[in-house]
This record gives structure tokens, sequence and C-alpha cells, in this order.
């Protein structure tokens, strides 16, 4: 806990003691939110599920949806985020398989909250966008989706709220005395083959007064995913010309994407400053296919305490834990040109577009032929260890009178860890890059081959070419070929002589071929956050005229995030150095005063060569769907799952430094105030109020000054901190009309406003490097700068927005409605991804260059509107004595049009990023006697992933997607019943391409998963 957090106690625990022990204030907290005059009720089977559901909607004073549990410790789905995906607007995206974070009607700033309050979650927690990947879904009553707020919700959510439910000891659902419940499961992915156990525990124990609960989950997954498709980034994705009546006539990617030096065609000629030669292609830096494993244990426990302590008072205690390890193991192949030449590979099967960039017309490739410098494998593991703890005290007070209220006091706390490090293991023997004989320090070196006494060839049984591959993405899936080439070809293609003609086949299916060339482990960060609230709320009933009662209250709530960021450096000859890689030499880079680290005015090498036959090797050959890869052999990335106990063990001494540029800290202050009148006249009912929230925002960032050398982070330089007040006037109005019995019609207006991802106030300049492999260049085979992330800015304003909404809802039985709405967001200060030039220095700390360096700017606000349509139904409530009345469906559909401000490559206006316009769900269920049976799809519409700043001029997309789940169970009596489950039966795909279709650039594939269980309630 913080010294912030101690303050805060300190400040406030006291006044919330007394005045619990005064009585002065106390009423259930959830008083203030919509739904939260409802009781509680503890529904088994997917019919009593959605007829809560219904309710939840019917009985709100705003608009709402709402996922109920269908049984004790079983939500719909298996994530939260997959249950919660079922409801209309809501868009999720998915991480290895499983539903991971989630947007409401396009936009991720979506606030939630635990039981109506605050809640920090540790995959949260510098973000706004929710990402319930780390907690069991078994710990869980219920969700509700709050579309239209009222005064009484606290800020925090753009397009929407939403509300997580845990049990509670004296809900209605319990009976006196104990209740039990529990359940065992095991799961399996149809690639992966591991059995998963699963288990999750509840115990109720109560009276008419009192009452204790406890609820445990353990969860363990392997979820199996494939990529293929573009090697590297956007930093590596750019455009190349080519000059009429040349074979081999690419050029490096123009200036704004970071070309570097003199550019020259492939046949010698240059070219002018504006790069305009001839027709414009897309030239990936390379290409990949891996196989990934994410391991994910999750552990999750509530406990709650409730007791009435008679005269009105009530008291609530509840503590939330949650804890995931997650290993996310790749292993891969890739062909590239090592950063080299800026444009790779000849397009061998490209199309016309019609539409000028880089002064000539723009062509897409669907294959790429070109003799790659480098063919490599590679290994790579991220560990990622979270942890969260979020702790409720209230106080609540409801004598029957007139005035009821509530005092509050909610502490939460998160942690965040992750590490990764990833081997580069080559099958070059590295004359390609001119590290063949290199120098290494006593003990390593000796005569070899035809290296002189003292040095060692990097990868001697390595091949010696620039063998040809080709890569085609024409078909639904990449397909390589050329693997029968000769490896030995020199770089016009022809033998070389005095080497022996090999196929590259015969190298790939040699596990002595490979040698460890790069070692590494950067971008690791540790991230804490705190939060705390003490809150007042009272109401007062009046009764007179239309007016019914007025709702006030008063909140403070503290907010802190220490985000550290930081690379593993190892000592090599006393020099600190990140990158243990073959081709980095230790003569320090060009940098005045650098470690150095040689004999005799030459410089040893920081990577020492490794055949990884020594390095626990493993043959990788499930690649997907992607055709005509061989087995290649890699290191096994559980080899490296104890991050920094095998760096140490390969380079003694390794330790964690600051990377100052992406090292931060943030605090927000927020002290809010409403008032919210309830009134009603007739058919006509609903609130008008206002919240006022004066926030004080402070953010400390770090100052970078030169680089330092073998990929070291910039110099730290001191801290700068900006500290910001601004003031927010949140009026809100929800109206309902209740036309008939069954007929509502529901309108809202509100002002909403979220603060941003945190580190859009407060990440720093982290500037990225590359070798110059331009031979004519001053600085040839040093590391040069070719661009850079700044991803704070202090100065930035928080989301704002202005929303509408019109409903109307038809209720046809106790678990069956229809429903039609109407929405409009007008954000007014709209943040999005930018990129602006900066005159950044190279490695050596001379500033020679201009590069793109991607930021977020302020923009000028955007527009979302569109149109909900849900039809809940249970056919039993109007279909009787029929042979569908044990039958039902839960279907919706979401339009969502929206215009971002930016532009295509033709000049059509482009959405919101992440923001799919058409989202359509189908459930259909079946529920007689002991078996119940549900089926659910999913599809979502194409969405933007990555604005033209970012891709290359050209927006990145993912192609539409549908993903079938489905569910049965059967009860064996009252206290059990068995269970099945499977998650994306079809083996779903996520595809991705640049600007045009036929412009692939990846695609993950993602398993189906299968469960099977065993459920008991006593």
């Amino acid at each position: 806990m913080s010294s912030r957090t101690t303050s805060f106690q300190k400040r406030f625990l006291p006044a919330v003691m007394a005045a619990c022990a005064a009585g002065s204030l106390a009423a259930p907290t959830l008083a203030q939110d919509n739904m939260q005059m409802l009781e509680e009720v503890i529904v088994t089977g997917v019919r009593s599920a959605q007829e809560t559901a219904v309710n939840v909607k019917r009985d709100s004073d705003s608009i709402v949806d709402a996922i109920s549990a269908e049984d004790i410790g079983k939500l719909p789905d298996v994530t939260i985020t997959d249950s919660l995906q079922r409801i209309s607007g809501v868009q999720v995206r998915r991480n290895a398989g499983e539903g991971g974070s989630l947007n409401i009607r396009g936009l991720g700033q979506v606030s939630t909250t635990l039981n109506g309050e605050s809640y920090l979650g540790a995959n949260s927690i510098t973000t706004v966008q929710p990402d319930y990947s780390d907690i069991p879904s078994q710990l869980f009553s219920g969700t509700q989706v709050i579309k239209s707020q009222t005064a009484a919700n606290h800020p925090g959510g753009i397009s929407g709220v939403v509300n997580l439910e845990t049990y509670r000891p004296l809900d209605s659902g319990f009976d006196d005395g104990w209740a039990l419940s529990g359940a065992a499961q095991v799961g399996r992915g149809k690639e992966t083959g591991e059995t998963d156990p699963s288990v999750n525990f509840l115990a109720n124990w109560r009276t008419d007064t009192v009452g204790f609960l406890v609820s445990f989950a353990h969860q363990t997954s392997n979820l199996a995913n494939t990529y293929s498709g573009m090697n590297g980034d956007a930093g590596w994705t750019g455009f190349a010309s080519e000059r009429d009546g040349a074979e081999y006539s690419w050029v490096s990617a123009d200036t704004q994407l970071g070309g570097m030096g003199d550019r020259v065609t492939a046949d010698g000629v240059d070219v002018n400053d504006n790069g305009v030669v001839g027709d414009t292609f897309w030239a990936y830096q390379g290409h990949s296919a891996f196989n990934r494993a994410s391991e994910r244990e999750r552990d999750g426990l509530n406990a709650a305490f409730q007791a009435d302590l008679g005269n009105g008072f009530e008291l609530v205690a509840e503590a939330f834990y949650t804890k995931m390890e997650d290993y996310d193991r790749q292993m891969g192949v890739a062909f590239s040109d090592k950063w080299n030449r800026w444009g790779w590979a000849y397009p061998s099967i490209s199309t016309p577009k019609g539409v000028e960039m880089s002064g000539g017309e723009l062509h897409t490739v669907q294959e790429f032929t070109g003799n790659g410098m480098r063919l490599k494998s590679y290994s790579d593991v991220g560990v990622t260890e979270a942890e969260s703890q979020n702790f409720n005290l209230e106080l609540n007070y409801d004598n029957g009178g007139a005035f009821t209220g509530s005092a509050r006091l909610v502490s939460g706390s998160a942690e965040q860890e992750q590490l990764n490090s990833y081997m580069d293991i080559d099958l070059a023997n590295g004359s390609q890059w001119g590290v063949d004989c290199q120098l290494y320090p006593a003990g390593t070196a000796g005569e070899q081959g035809d290296c002189a006494d003292g040095r060692l060839q990097t990868n001697p049984d390595g091949y010696q070419g620039w063998p040809v591959l080709t890569v085609n993405y024409q078909g639904d899936n990449p397909h390589w070929s050329g693997w029968d080439n000769n490896a030995n070809l020199n770089r016009d293609g022809q033998p070389q002589a005095g080497i022996a003609s090999r196929s590259l086949q015969s190298y790939v299916d040699d596990v002595n071929s490979y040698s460890l060339g790069a070692f590494a482990s950067e971008n690791n960060f540790l991230r804490e956050g705190d939060v705390d609230v003490v809150r007042f709320d009272g109401s007062y009933e009046i009764a007179r005229g239309m007016l019914d009662s007025v709702d006030f209250g008063v909140r403070y709530s503290q907010r802190s995030v220490d985000n550290f960021e930081f690379d593993l450096l190892s000592p090599v000859g006393g020099c600190d150095v990140k990158w243990k890689a073959t081709d980095v030499v230790l003569n320090g880079g060009g940098i005045e005063g650098a470690c150095t680290y040689g004999e005799d005015g030459e410089y040893y090498t920081a990577g020492v060569p490794t055949p990884i036959s020594g390095l626990d090797p493993i043959q990788v050959s499930d690649f997907g769907s992607a055709t005509g890869i061989p087995p290649v052999w890699t290191v096994n990335p559980e080899y490296m799952d104890d991050v920094e106990g095998v760096h140490n063990q390969l380079y003694p001494g390794t330790r964690r430094a600051i990377n100052p540029g992406r090292s931060y800290g943030v605090d927000l202050d927020e002290m809010s105030t409403y008032v919210k009148a309830n009134f009603s006249r007739g058919i006509m009912s609903g609130n008008v109020g206002v919240r006022v929230v004066e926030t004080d925002l402070t953010v400390d960032q770090n100052q970078v000054g030169s680089p330092q050398p073998y990929g070291a982070a910039n110099e730290f330089l001191g801290q700068v901190s900006t500290e910001r007040s601004y003031s927010d006037v949140l009026p809100s109005l929800n109206l309902r009309f209740d036309l008939t019995d069954e007929w509502v019609l529901r309108a809202a207006a509100t002002k909403t406003m979220a603060p941003l991802d945190l580190a859009q106030w407060g990440a720093g300049l982290a500037p990225n490097y590359a070798i110059d492999g331009e031979a004519s260049s001053d600085t040839y085979q040093q590391f040069i700068v070719i661009g850079g992330n700044s991803d704070g800015n202090p100065e930035l304003d928080p989301w704002r927005a202005d929303n509408y909404d019109l409903s109307l809802e038809y209720y046809l039985g106790p678990a069956s409605a229809l429903s039609a709405g109407l929405f409009y967001i007008d954000v007014e200060s709209f943040i999005e991804s930018g990129s602006v030039q900066m005159a950044l220095p190279d490695q050596d700390g001379v500033v020679r260059r201009e590069v793109e360096v991607s930021t977020s700017v302020q923009g000028s606000g955007g527009e979302l509107k569109g149109l909900e349509l849900s039809a809940k139904l249970a056919f039993g409530d109007f279909l009787y004595d029929s042979v569908l009345e044990d039958f039902g469906a839960d279907v919706n559909y979401t339009y969502s049009p929206s215009e971002s401000g930016n532009q295509d490559l033709n000049g059509g206006d482009l959405p919101f990023q992440d923001n799919s316009e058409h989202v359509f769900n189908l459930v259909g269920w079946y529920e007689s006697g002991p078996f119940q049976a549900r089926v659910a799809y999913n599809y979502r519409s194409e969405r933007v992933a990555g604005y033209n700043q970012t891709w290359g001029n050209g927006a990145l997309w993912q192609e539409a997607t549908g993903y079938v789940d489905l569910s049965a169970s059967y009860d064996i009596n009252d206290a059990v019943n068995v269970f099945l489950n499977a998650s994306n039966i079809t083996d779903e795909k996520e595809q991705y391409y640049l600007e045009f279709e036929d412009q692939f650039a990846w695609q993950y594939e993602y398993e189906a998963r299968y469960s099977l269980g065993v459920r008991a309630t006593f």
C-alpha cells in the first residue's frame, strides 16, 4: 500500500467509522444506481436467467441490459467478456481465443464497477477499457450494462458502465442455514491436447439478520493459436517503388516511414528525394509464421459479511481477490532481409489500384518472391503475473421513513508484472551481414575454417548465401514455397564459387544448422495502482406534486498508478548490453565515452555463438492453415519461463534497468457532488439531475537524453511534474413512459466524462533504432534512429461526450421482451493516434535526421450513432401447448456507423478504431425437465484496427468474424447436474489486411475448446 493510500485512510477512515457508529447515514449503496432497487434472486436454468435479465431491464429507471447466472457459479459463457458480448451494443476482442477487452457502441471508454462502486482490476491498471481475462467468471451472480447514466452514477464511462455483481449472504435465493454449491470440470483444446482442471465452490450461512459467504474459483487453461503473415510491425512496413524496365528496382520505404541514407535501386540507379521512379508497392520487412500456446491459471476469492443491526441499519463488509499467472509461449519461423534493404522481395503477383502513392501508382501485392538475407527460427515467452485486492465497507440505513442513506468506503490495489524473453535463432552462417568470423573473448575463440586464430565462425553449419523463397497470399491461407532452392546462391542469384550447392530444406531439417543469434529481454513492466473512495449518499421522499424523492451525495476518490518499464541488461566485458547478439560489436557504437570491450584495437561481440542443440531444442510443425512450411527447429520457450533466471544463467550479473521514457506516475483525484430528482405523473416517470466533478491531475514524466550503446535505453535526465485541474458539470435526464402494462417508451440525454488511459497522459519518449545497412552511409553498420513513440501528453483533455437515447420496449411474458433503440454519441474531445516529425539523435548521440514519432493527439471530435434491436423470447410465454413451448431465443442486432475524421487512401471516411458497423447475436435454447441446451452465434463485421498514420499510410482492417459456442446440462437429481461446454467450435480465423482486401497482412487462428463437468448444490 502506497503512502498516499495510508494518508487517505488516516483522513477518511475515522470519518466513515464515526458515521457508522452514529448511524446518521446508511442505506444500500446500490440505491443510487439504475438497477439497484431490485431484489437479488439466485436463479437456476437458462429460462430463469433470461427472466431475471428481462426484469432488470423492465424495472430500471434508465436504459440497462443485463446477464444473469443460470446457476450458482455459472454465467452463460466461459468468461465474463464472452457473456457480455451477447448484449446489444457490446463488442469484444479475443485474446488467445478467450474474450478480453470490450467496448460499448464502438468506444472502449467504459467504466467498470463492482457492486455499484469503483473496481480496480489488474489488467486495467492504466486503462479505462475493461479487460476481465484475469477474473474467474464463477464468482459473479450477474452483470449489467448501463447505457444511459443518471446523476448518481459516478463518472468514468463515455458510452456505458459495466457493473459486476457478486453474491451476498442475505440474498433472497439463500435459505436460512447452510447453502453449499460447487463444480468441477475438465477442459481440453482441439490443438493443445492438454487437460485443464477448473473448480469453484461457494458456502453461505445465514439467519434472518446475519450471514457469512465465501466463494472461491480456480481455473487452468492452455490455449492455442497460430499466426502467419507480415513479419515485424508498422515500423517495418512501408512502400517501395519500381523503376520502369528494371527487374529488381525496389527502393527503401519513403522518408515518412523512416527511410534512411541514400536510396538506391537494386541496379544502382540513384533515386531523387521524392522517390518518384515508377509504380509503388507495399514492401513488408519479411514474413513469418508461429505457433502460440498460452497457459493461464486464475484464482479468485470473494468473502462477504452482512448483518441487520436493527433500527434500520445494515452493515456489509466484502473482500474480492484475484490472481492470474499467464505464460505466453511462441515458436516460429521468419524470412526477412534483416532490416537492411527496406523493401524486401519482388512482387511476383500484384494488382494496380489506381491510387497514387509515393509518386507512383499503388499496387497491392499478393505474392512476394525474394532472396532474403536471413531465414531464422525464434522462440519467445511472455510471463504475466497479475493480482488485485478490492475491499468494501458500507453502512446502510432504511427504517421505513422518508430518509434513507449510506456511507461507504472502498479501497483497491492491483499489480501487474510482465517479463518477456526472446531468442533469434539463425540458419545463416552470418557472412551475409559480415559476422561470419567474429572476435570472441579468450576461451571461446580458436582457429576454425576460414577464420583466423582468435576468431570464431558465428554459425559454421549454416547456409552461406541468399536463398530465394516465395510467399503467396492469394488463397484462403498463406502458402510458402522454394525450400528445394539452393541456399548458397549469391545476392544476384548465381552459384557462389567454391561453395557446394545445397537445398534450403536440408539446412532446415538439420538441428546443427541452428545457432543462437540474439538473446534479449526488453519492454518489460511493473505496474502498481491504488484506488480509494469514500462516499455518502442520501435519499428523501417528498411525494408532493409530481416530485417523488430527491437523491443527493458526495464522493471523493483517489486513483494513482506507477508504471516502471525496464529492460534486462547483461554485463559483457564490463559493458551493459541489452541485445546479446552476434552482430552487436562492443566498439561503443560511435557514442563518445561509451564502454568498449576488446584487445589490440579489435572488439568482441556481445553475443557468443551458441548451438541450440544444448538449449532444449524442439521441432515445431504446426503453423495452422498456412501451408508449405516444413518443420523447423527452435528452442523450447519453456526453457525461458524463468526469464531473469535464464538470462543470469547465460549472462551472469543480468539486472533490471529502467527505461525512463516509458516509466511514469499519475495521480487522479476527484471530488464530486450530485443531486437527482425522481418524479412521476400519470404514465410518465423519470429522473433529472446533475453531477459536478472537480479533478486534480498530477503527471510525473521522465526526461530522456542521448541513447546508450548496445540497446540500452536513453539516459535519464530528470523528472518533470505537471499539475492540472479541470471541472465538469454533467447533467442527465431519463424519462420513462408506461404506455400500457406491456409497452414502455424511454428517452435519455446525458453528458459523460471519462479519464484517458493514464499512459496517454504519462508515458514519455521512446526512440526506435535499427542497423544502417546502406553501404554508402556515414553510419553504415551503426544503430540509427528510425522512429519512436511518445504516448504521453499531460495537456490532453479527458474524454467528454453528449449522449442521447430513445428506446421502445414490449414485454410479452415473464421471460420475453422486444426492444428497439436509437443512440447518438457526440464525442467532443476525441483522442486519436497520430504522428509528428521529430529530430532525434542516432545511438552515437548525433542528430542527423527527422523521423516519424507516433503519439497521442487531440482530435476534433466524432460521432457515433446507431440502432439496437433485441428480442428475448421464451416461446412458452405465448405459444402454449406448442412444440416450441420449451424453446427460447435471445437475438439482437446493433447498427453502429461512425466517423473518426481519418480518411482512407481514396479519401473516404474511416470509422472509429475498433468499432464494427454491424454486430449480430443469435442464441437459441431448449429447457425441458432435467435437460437444457444452448447454442450461441456472435457476428462482428469488419473493423479498423489501426489508422493510416501508423500503418504505412494505409488503414489496417480486421475482416468480419463469427464465433459459435454451445452448452448443455442434465439434472441427475435436484442437487446434482452434469454439463458440457464448447467454444469456437468452427475454429474461426481473424484475418487482417492493409487498406485493400487483397493486401493480406496476417491471420490468427484460434482452437475449439470443450469442457465437461459436474455441479452440485445443497
